[in-house]
């Protein structure tokens, strides 16, 4: 019989050592590669910045991040990707603040079905090629003024993405703002290839989309849609702010979006406090800080609470916006968010 228990004892050592060990090894993550979906096409905002920062969390990491561009309907497609894999944090999303695809009707998704990791704020900026006829804001403005057939052309990467929207709110002070013609692209850096092939007039899209271009001259910042004016690291001239112009903006600046990382918010806790780990120190390395000024963009390296905040934020003022302009589908307040 004490030989028995002995042998019992042993294999309760045994097996406890085993479940321990097993646990451990499904605690641990990340155990495999990871994949980021980027729900636009190659070298828009999303792009790069998911790019640049996923690199530094896969050396933190040792492990390879596969990037898989899945461009189409303003970002829904690559999303609804990533919440049809299992919800692990194998799976990331590199993406802007997912604000309006509920209230524009894109997806039955809500922002809060999403937790954020945000790198960096871009501010958007109203700029035209360098051989416009619109070589300030006045010209372009007056020209939208005086335009009633809504011919001038604005590029934008597809309907609620951040130059769509910054028109839209930037309309609901001023209906000038939004008489221009927004015609969607795959991205942003499809939209500034379309101003540079002479498709549309003008582009309301984000600074780091366009940097290069406007620190060669190529195109030229008429304003930006800044709280104050804005100097951009290898560009001549300082850009001037749109309440300069318009002073009756400013209630709504700055306008932009904040770029970086999402998963499904159901993934598990202890797999979130690890991505967040990993995200916080990857914005910290030379590589992510440098790129901020390289790409004229702010850096934040934000936690998931603050960038969950930002997100929410963003949701109702510009979710609120353009549902009272009547072009959004459905109200915010449908997802329990408040009026601003």
């Amino acid at each position: 019989m004490k030989k028995l228990l002995t042998v019992l004892l042993v294999l309760c050592v045994v097996m406890t050592a085993v479940f321990a060990q097993a646990a451990s090894e499904q605690a641990k993550f990340p155990s495999k590669d990871l994949t980021l979906i980027v729900p636009w096409g190659a070298g828009g905002s999303s792009d790069l910045v998911g790019r640049r920062v996923t690199d530094e969390m896969a050396k933190i990491w040792g492990v390879n991040i596969s990037v898989v561009n899945t461009p189409g309907a303003t970002g829904t497609v690559g999303m609804n990707d990533c919440l049809l894999k299992p919800h692990d944090g194998y799976t990331l999303i590199a993406n802007a603040t997912p604000h309006t695809h509920y209230a524009m009707g894109t997806a039955d998704w809500s922002p809060k079905d999403w937790d954020f990791m945000a790198a960096y704020y871009v501010p958007c900026v109203i700029a035209v090629r360098k051989d416009s006829p619109y070589k300030t804001f006045n010209d372009l403005y007056e020209a939208l003024k005086n335009n009633p057939a809504n011919t001038i052309k604005n590029s934008v990467a597809g309907i609620g993405s951040s130059g769509y929207n910054a028109v839209m709110v930037l309309s609901a002070t001023d209906a000038v703002m939004g008489k221009g013609l927004n015609t969607p692209y795959a991205g942003g850096a499809d939209a500034i290839k379309a101003l540079l092939a002479g498709e549309v007039d003008f582009t309301s899209q984000l600074s780091n989309e366009m940097i290069d271009l406007l620190r060669s001259g190529d195109l030229v910042a008429l304003c930006a849609l800044t709280a104050d004016d804005l100097k951009l690291d290898g560009v001549a001239q300082t850009i001037p702010s749109i309440k300069n112009f318009i002073p009756e903006l400013a209630k709504s600046l700055p306008i932009g979006d904040a770029f970086g990382l999402m998963f499904p918010s159901d993934v598990p806790e202890a797999t979130k406090a690890e991505l967040e780990k990993a995200f916080v120190q990857a914005c910290k390395t030379d590589s992510v800080v440098s790129f901020a000024n390289e790409k004229g963009m702010v850096l934040m390296g934000a936690t998931i609470a603050e960038s969950n905040k930002l997100k929410d934020d963003a949701a109702s003022a510009i979710g609120f916006t353009l549902y009272d302009l009547g072009v959004a589908k459905r109200s915010p307040a449908d997802l329990g968010y408040a009026r601003p």
